[in-house]
Order: structure tokens, then sequence, then C-alpha cells
């Protein structure tokens, strides 16, 4: 069982998100603990809002004043209400909750039912309920409540999600909930720092996610949608706005999960390196054999071409790892213009030059310790390559086919590179 905590100041928020679902009928109350019930037994939005709003002090110095969590079981477990009510009591006793007013709503927009806990980070004096190492406390209770329920233990739950996710299929129905079902999945799962990446995941489920950018009353707004596709990436049906499927898939949540991966992924780059590389030494004759291939070392590539059928775009997978990386973050030599060359002509592969590719990667290994200015020009091209590829996941980019415009990018920033070590020199 996985608990997913959150500070906010915003209660008519954290309340309105769980009420909108049970208005829908995706949503039940299990429980409300000292908060009033109407004459008719029923919970409403206003009345809880009131009830919670009172007991927060005027002059309550604690910004974030509300505790939202959800607690999701694995995907198998199929339990009651009873079960799931009591389980929301001991994980908010054990947490220091336990006197404070909280309301406990079951959700069941997706397949897998899981619940939602609104409480107030503060008591009626205003002072603060403890939060320190709360996660770590948090993820202590849960592994206590899954061995006293005999529950399916969280730790096998990222490895299962991945391989039984099943694809998206519009005949099935529910596509929200399937849709919600795989980008959740990934979120979790997955590390990546591009739009790019997470669009080769994604397609391994018949999924793609673009950027849209609207204007409300002279304010700008990014946002997802989500759109199904066939089995080639065809778009096949209407797309899903990521606020339709409900918190933690939309524009800032992947963003931050961007930005989060980006220190996560470098202790991985280096062995993902290898087993390309080691691959490509194998000097594959066609793209099926590079998949096969690199099948074998586990890992999975996602190739992109435009019209003519030039490669533009290059994603190596670990679905055990659970980490995306487009070509160029391994490298210079690793980007979708090498490979889009070697498939031109397979006779010439650059993967056997050792002056190359054999000291290259030792360097490339130590570069993230290594300040610029200590590199040769080959070595500060590399990462150069790696600011263009930072700088583009600052903001999401188009999935279409930006060869030229990088090509200028780079161009532009390797003169650059190459004055600013030679100001060093000097």
């Amino acid at each position: 069982m996985i608990a997913k905590i959150s500070a906010t100041e915003n209660l008519g928020g954290a309340l309105g998100y769980n009420f909108k679902k049970v208005e829908k009928g995706e949503a039940s109350i299990l429980l409300a603990h000292g908060l009033y019930q109407n004459k008719e037994e029923h919970y409403t939005m206003a009345e809880v809002f009131a009830d919670m709003q009172a007991l927060i002090p005027e002059n309550c110095r604690t910004k974030k004043t509300v505790f939202h969590c959800s607690l999701n079981p694995h995907p198998d477990e199929k339990l009651s209400d009873e079960r799931l009510t009591q389980i929301a009591k001991e994980y908010m006793e054990a947490l220091g909750y336990g006197k404070q007013p909280y309301i406990v709503f079951k959700h069941n927009d997706i397949a897998r039912e899981h619940i939602h806990i609104v409480s107030l980070r503060v008591d009626s004096k205003g002072r603060k309920i403890d939060d320190r190492f709360e996660k770590r406390r948090s993820k202590q209770i849960t592994d206590t409540l899954e061995r006293k329920y005999n529950l399916i233990p969280s730790s096998k739950v990222s490895e299962k999600a991945v391989t039984e996710t099943p694809k998206v299929d519009t005949t099935k129905g529910n596509i929200k909930e399937q849709v919600a079902s795989v980008v959740r999945m990934v979120l979790k799962h997955y590390r990546f720092c591009s739009l790019g990446e997470f669009n080769a995941i994604l397609s391994k489920y018949n999924l793609v996610v673009e950027e849209v950018k609207t204007e409300f009353r002279g304010k700008k707004y990014d946002g997802l949608i989500y759109v199904p596709t066939d089995g080639k990436g065809g778009k096949i049906s209407t797309p899903i706005n990521a606020s339709d499927i409900g918190r933690g898939v939309g524009y800032t949540a992947v963003q931050n999960t961007m930005q989060k991966s980006k220190q996560a992924i470098k202790p991985l780059i280096p062995a993902i390196r290898n087993k390309v590389l080691q691959t490509m030494r194998t000097s594959p004759n066609t793209e099926k054999e590079l998949r096969q291939r690199l099948e074998e070392q586990g890992l999975r590539v996602v190739i992109r071409k435009n019209e003519s059928g030039r490669i533009y775009g290059i994603t190596f997978i670990d679905d055990k790892e659970g980490i995306a990386l487009n070509g160029s973050r391994l490298g210079k030599g690793y980007a979708a213009n090498v490979f889009n060359g070697y498939f031109s002509n397979p006779t010439h592969n650059p993967f056997l030059d050792e002056t190359q590719y054999g000291s290259l990667s030792a360097r490339l290994d130590q570069s993230a310790t290594v300040h610029p200015s200590q590199l040769n020009t080959e070595e500060s091209d590399n990462l150069v390559d790696e600011l263009i590829e930072d700088m583009a996941d600052g903001s999401f980019l188009s999935t279409g086919n930006d060869d030229w415009k990088e090509a200028a990018w780079q161009r532009k920033l390797r003169k650059l590179s190459k004055v600013n070590i030679r100001r060093r020199k000097h």
C-alpha cells in the first residue's frame, strides 16, 4: 500500500476535488471523524468546509493548514469498505492525526480502488501537528498495516504494474479510466527528462501526450492532453484533458517529474550507454536486429522518423529500472543523427572506433564533476549537447521534426563554448 501525502492552504480545493467525484458517482464517503452530520445523515461540501474552516484560528501562523493523503492498495487487492475504513483510522492515529477532524473518501473512478483523506494540520489552538519525518513515518505505518492485514507489499507494486498494465484499447470503453491507469503508473515508476522520453514510454501503451497552450482573460495557461493511438502511433480517439483525469497527471506534475529525474538518472547513464555501445559493436544490419539485441540487454528502443524516413529521435528505455534516455543524453556519439548515418550505411560502423568510443565513454562518466574549462573541445561539445537537452527540457517542445533547429542551436552554442574556453585559458 502506497501513501501520497500533500500539504496545501486550499481547503476548498482539497474538499472540492473529492466531493466532485462523489457528485459524479465516482467516489463515496466512508467516514467523517469529528465532523457535523446533517439531519439526513449526509455530509455536504458546504457543511464540511464550514466545519473545518471554523476550527482554524484566524491568527494561525501555519500557511499550509490542510492535510491531503491518498492510500493506494495493490490493484489486485479487493478490500471491503469496512476494512478500508479501519485502515484509514489506524493510519491517521499512528501518524498523529487521530484527534483531528478528517473525512475519508473511497474513489472508484479507476480500476484500482483507493481512498483519500482530508484533514487539518493544525489543532483548534493553531498548533501545528508534528510533521517531522512525515513521509518516512508514513512508510513505516503502511508497512505495518500491510503485515497486519496480510496485504500485498508495496515493494511489489511497481514492477507488477509495469508488466500488467494493459495498453489503451478504445474498443473496450472506459477510455478515461484506461488512460488514467497508464499515466499514473508511468509517472510513478519511470524517470524521464523530456516530453519526447515521456512519449517514448507511453507509446508502449498506445498513448501519446501533447502540450496545449491556452489563454483565458488575458492570462496564459499551459496544459496537457492525452490521445489514444493505434499500434503504429496514429491518433484514433478524442483527446482527453489532463484535468479531466484528475490530480497528479497534468502539466505541473509532469514538469516536476522531469526536474526530479535529472539527478536520479545520472548514476544510471553509464550502464545504459555501455549496453548500447556493446550492442552497436555487434553491427546490427537493421533496426529490427537492433531492437532484438537491445532486448537481450534488457533495453527497449523507440525510434522516431520523419516522412522522408530520416531518424530524428531515438530513446532507450530500461523498463526494470524505470528510466528513459534520449540518445543525446548518453553523449554526443549516441545522438539520433549518428544512428541515422549508421543505418543509411551499415558498412561503416562508427561505434567500432576505439579512439572515439573507447576513451570517450570513460571521459563522459567523469564529465559531471569536471568544470568545462578543464575539458578539451570534443568533451566541451558533449557538455554543450547536454546543455541543449536541458534547455529543451525546461519547456515542452513539439514532437515533430525539429532537426534543423536543433543543429542550428548546437552550432551556435558550440561556438560560444569554444570562445568561453579560450577566454578562460587567457
